[in-house]
């Protein structure tokens, strides 16, 4: 069951029910705001309908408030349509934050190239094992992809900061752009390593997509798919720590400011 699958420490089974829950109000609501009114109103026609003026009465207001309460539900529908959108974009960066796992690579498959979701579906229906292979490849990806992102909007901030303190020019600023100057380093290590990660993964993408063409196994790719997880697992949470650093950083300085 695919609550079961998903749910982990930082993915709970309420979460995703929430999910399930604000899909179904979303299918419910204009199938109930259609239904509603024209079951009331076949309802008064057989009770009232022998009287035409009634009858007709009863149909005019039925037909116009069946208009309006479908009106409604295609509201409701819209409104929690966009809930799960949020909610499911939410649960996106909970599980990329700490990394992609294969069993997750569906949550992204908006992220994924059309070969790579034509292959994904041919090897699950083939070659189970070599299909999760792949999507191990794949989350390995992705994961190292996002890093890269990160990793570039805090260089970007990180430069910045380090501009302001350098226009300031005083001893307190220039201390702490020498810890900025670290901090940016340890960053742009991270986003090497990211983006080595990332070829790594291709060529185990194309590596799975030549063996699967060839009615191969996974042996041959086994050995390297262990070590692209073991480089990948650690990415986020160094980036995350150093994220942490600058935050810590900048309050202190916006304190240091404060109290100037």
């Amino acid at each position: 069951m695919l609550i079961d699958t998903l749910a982990s420490q930082d993915i709970t089974k309420r979460d995703l029910v929430r999910g399930r829950r604000l899909l179904t109000a979303a299918i419910v609501s204009p199938v109930a705001g259609l239904s509603v009114p024209l079951v009331l109103t076949l309802v008064l026609t057989f009770l009232f309908g022998a009287n035409p003026p009634a009858a007709i009465t009863i149909f005019f207001f039925g037909m116009i408030g069946t208009a309006l309460t479908t009106l409604i539900g295609l509201f409701f529908t819209a409104f929690f349509l966009v809930k799960r959108s949020k909610w499911r974009r939410d649960l996106r960066e909970r599980i990329a934050a700490r990394g992609i796992t294969s069993r997750e690579i569906d949550w992204f498959r908006a992220e994924l190239q059309p070969k790579e979701k034509k292959t994904l579906d041919g090897l699950r229906r083939s070659d189970e094992l070599l299909a999760d292979t792949y999507a191990d490849y794949l989350a390995s990806k992705l994961t190292a992809a996002r890093i890269t992102r990160s990793a570039r909007q805090e260089l970007s901030l990180m430069k910045r900061r380090q501009q302001k303190l350098r226009q300031l020019g005083t001893e307190g600023a220039r201390n702490l752009k020498a810890e900025i100057d670290e901090d940016i380093a340890k960053v742009l290590d991270i986003q090497t390593r990211a983006k080595d990660a990332i070829a790594e993964a291709q060529t185990g993408i194309e590596r799975v997509e030549a063996t699967f063409a060839r009615g191969g196994t996974i042996a041959d790719s086994d050995i390297t798919l262990k070590k692209l997880s073991a480089r990948t697992a650690d990415l986020p949470h160094a980036l995350e720590k150093a994220r942490l650093t600058d935050e810590i950083r900048r309050e202190l300085e916006n304190g240091d400011d404060g109290e100037g």
